[in-house]
Order: structure tokens, then C-alpha cells, then sequence
């Protein structure tokens, strides 16, 4: 057997008892199980150790209110649960979050279903008696030029977000610099995927809102060549808005994100 560290024995413990409890109960091959546990010895060692971890030690680390899983992201948005929707982070990155927390930081972790702007506004519509919603005046990136961006569906999974605005008083490329400086494993979160997670927090937390005075400066770049933004989250609905790259305010910030580690 491979020399492997105590962290992944512990795994490894984990995923006997799954494979032990799948053979008393006759749900599984008992053959087809044993070869899923050498694979995972031979072939994932170290570099997957974070591979098994689950929600349910997520919320152990980060908080109840601080994880949303697939599961309840499904059920919020009336859309089929994904089945074997991993979490792409270690347990040392999640710890470091949940210590980050304690000085004020707002580090969650929130399934997405990469759901376009548009998407998201369909299934949401503008009716402020049924929140959330986004804000009805707001039609702007309707329009067949914003197709482009405003189409756009990110890639589906957990995201680890920090749901703190930073950076305010900046123009966008000065927000890029202080990204740089925190280091390779961070960057400014989608505007898509900040979008969705906020509602998606909105309907699970129990009309928790995120992002009520403040806009999340995104990636996206509108027709005129402007910067999309998304916020100012309010009962009238959300809006999406766009401004120029030498712009800053105060209520003008970045929501980080940290890159999926496998």
C-alpha cells in the first residue's frame, strides 16, 4: 500500500465504512467497490486528498449559514439536483476561510448551476411580491447587443466566495492589482456566478440579502466596452448596471473567489 498521511488514511477509513456497509447491505459489488478503493490508493494519493470531502464537513468547518448545498441550490431554483457535485477545495483552504471569518471576512461556499444573467431573470422575473427578484426598470442588457455576456453560463459547482466587498474606492484595474497581490489563487468572481449565489442565499437563508448597498464589479465587458456590475440588492429587485474601467466609488467593490483546486 502507499505511504499516504494521516489526513488521507483518515479518508480512506471514510470510504471503508461506505464500502463495508455497501456489501452488509447488498447494495453494492463488492468487487467493483474494492477497486474503487485501490484506484483511490494508487492513483490519487496526496494530490486528491481533498477529493471526499462533503458538505457535511464543510459546514462542520465554515458554519451552517455559511454553505449552501447542491441540494438546497436545487430545490430553491426548482431545478434537478447534480448528482456527485464535488467540492473542488481542500479542507486546509476551508479552514483558512473559516479563520479569515473571524476578522470579518464573509467566506462562504455555495453550489452554482452556472445560470446566465438572463436565466436567472427568467426564472426569478421582476414581481416585488415575489422575492428575490430583479428590478423591473432594468432592461437595458436585454437587448440583442448584450447577448454575449449576458448569456454567459459559468461553469456549474461549489464556489468558495467572499461575500465582503473590497477594493471600493478603486477604478477596476487598481482592484486588479490588489487581486494580484493576495496571490495566484484568488480572482474577481464572475458577475454570473455572484449573481446566482446571492439569490441563491437570499432563498435558503431566509431572505438574507448580500450586496443591498453595493455593486460586485465584474469580468464582462458590455458593448459600449464598459464593465458589468450586478447589485444594489434591494426589495425592488436586483439590477445590473456597467461603468467604465477608470470609474471608482465607494459602493463600488469585488467579491473574491477562490480557484477550483482540481
Amino acid at each position: 500500500m502507499p505511504k499516504v498521511s494521516e489526513k488521507v488514511r483518515s479518508r480512506i477509513w471514510s470510504l471503508q465504512t461506505q464500502i463495508g456497509k455497501g456489501i452488509l447491505d447488498g447494495t453494492h459489488d463488492p468487487k467493483k467497490l474494492a477497486e474503487v478503493l485501490q484506484a483511490f490508493l494508487e492513483k490519487k494519493g496526496e494530490k486528491n486528498e481533498f477529493a471526499t470531502l462533503e458538505p457535511e464537513q464543510a459546514i462542520n468547518i465554515l458554519g451552517q449559514n455559511k454553505v449552501i448545498t447542491a441540494e438546497q441550490a436545487a430545490k430553491a431554483w426548482s431545478i434537478e439536483e447534480p448528482q456527485n457535485a464535488a467540492i473542488r477545495y481542500s479542507e486546509a483552504t476551508l479552514l483558512t476561510c473559516a479563520e479569515q471569518n473571524k476578522s470579518g471576512e464573509d467566506w462562504r461556499l455555495v453550489y452554482c448551476h452556472g445560470l446566465s444573467l438572463r436565466e436567472q431573470r427568467d426564472k426569478r422575473g421582476t414581481s416585488q411580491n415575489s422575492q428575490p427578484c430583479f428590478y423591473k426598470g432594468n432592461t437595458w442588457w436585454l437587448e440583442h447587443s448584450e447577448d454575449k455576456w449576458a448569456s454567459h453560463k459559468a461553469q456549474t459547482g461549489y464556489y468558495l466566495i467572499n461575500f465582503r466587498g473590497q477594493f471600493s474606492d478603486m477604478n477596476w484595474n487598481e482592484q486588479e492589482q490588489e487581486i494580484t497581490k493576495l496571490g495566484k489563487e484568488y480572482e474577481r468572481c464572475h458577475e454570473a456566478v455572484f449573481n446566482e449565489t446571492i439569490l441563491t442565499i437570499f432563498m435558503v437563508n431566509n431572505g438574507e440579502r448580500i450586496a443591498e448597498d453595493w455593486w460586485h464589479w465584474g469580468i464582462s465587458l458590455d458593448s459600449f466596452g464598459n464593465r458589468v456590475r450586478v447589485g444594489n440588492f434591494d426589495a425592488h429587485g436586483l439590477r445590473v448596471s456597467s461603468g467604465w474601467d477608470d470609474y471608482s466609488h465607494r459602493y463600488l467593490s469585488v467579491a473574491l473567489v477562490r480557484k477550483f483546486e482540481n
